[in-house]
């Protein structure tokens, strides 16, 4: 039996999706928020090819490349205005999609997802963490514990995009910190963010995280540019 709450909460679902219902981000016909046609246009990636050149992390997997346009189209939907968050699900799904492809069959449930946490400053202007509601819908669709808050930032650094690639590794040094290792202790964790470049920022999370306990740590993402 439905408890009062399930039973308002599925009115309001129903209800939006006949006064609000959902549109291709891409195409804008009706439907689902990446339809069926507008997902191939992503290009998700159907080989892996194992990263191991970061030394806190046994790889890096990576949906799709950054240069494509449609998946920078929804990572900035996501990002910035009119900041989507819905398109999280869809492109979460794309992670999934390219384990699926490229055959990678990890048991998820044995993982702890854990998400890059944003700056703080960062935090306050867009709302929300883009990464942590990735991480949650991977969670959601491999059926895997999310540890949200076992990461913290605590250190307001420059933005890594503007920085070299030896500027970056200097940047982010410290940046990070457990505040709580219970969650992974002798667990694998994934460790979530939207896009890798050098993978600078995901390696200094799998340092901190590998010295408090984690198992071994993989980074993934949505997309990874060629830089």
């Amino acid at each position: 039996m439905l408890t009062q709450y399930a039973h308002a909460k599925r009115i309001i679902s129903t209800a939006k999706e006949i006064f609000f219902p959902a549109r291709c981000f891409i195409c804008k016909r009706y439907g689902d928020l990446l339809c069926a046609d507008c997902q191939t246009l992503f290009d998700i990636s159907r080989v892996h090819r194992p990263d191991r050149n970061h030394k806190y992390l046994a790889d890096i997997f990576a949906a799709c490349g950054y240069e494509n346009k449609y998946v920078q189209k929804m990572i900035r939907g996501l990002k910035y205005e009119p900041f989507r968050k819905e398109l999280a699900c869809p492109l979460a799904e794309l992670i999934a999609g390219h384990f699926k492809l490229a055959e990678q069959n990890f048991n998820f449930r044995e993982f702890v997802i854990v998400p890059v946490p944003l700056a703080e400053k960062r935090l306050r202007w867009r709302g929300f963490n883009q990464a942590d509601i990735i991480a949650r819908e991977l969670g959601r669709l491999s059926d895997a514990p999310v540890a949200e808050n076992c990461l913290a930032r605590v250190l307001e650094t420059k933005n890594q995009a503007d920085l070299g690639q030896a500027e970056r590794l200097t940047n982010i040094k410290g940046a990070f910190a457990c505040a709580n290792n219970a969650p992974f202790k002798n667990k694998p964790v994934l460790i979530v963010d939207d896009v890798i470049t050098t993978g600078a920022t995901i390696n200094e999370c799998a340092r901190v995280l590998s010295r408090a306990g984690a198992a071994k740590v993989i980074g993934v993402a949505i997309a990874r540019t060629n830089s």
